[in-house]
């Protein structure tokens, strides 16, 4: 599986597996990690890492977007799912 700005990452010391996504505007710098034990496999969680980035590039795109407030959201966004997942 490949993607722009996702990439696999496998931590042996940390038992981490899973997808990161790096985006990277004006200046300002959004990374997640999606780990495979999260989402119940890789698949999962590379499609859930390609759909965040997908939303953030989107509203990117709309006129006059500042990065910062875009990523800001995009942090929020995740925090109230993995509460909601809880």
């Amino acid at each position: 599986m490949r993607a722009k700005n996702i990439s696999r990452y496998t931590y042996k010391k940390t038992a981490f597996q899973g997808w990161r996504l790096a985006l990277r505007r004006q200046g300002h710098q959004f990374v997640k990690y999606f780990a495979d034990r999260q989402y119940g496999d890789s698949t999962a969680a590379f499609k859930a890492a390609v759909a965040l980035r997908n939303a953030i590039l989107k509203e990117l795109k709309k006129k006059e977007a500042d990065p910062a407030v875009v990523f800001a959201a995009a942090h929020e966004l995740m925090a109230q799912q993995k509460q909601n997942d809880s």
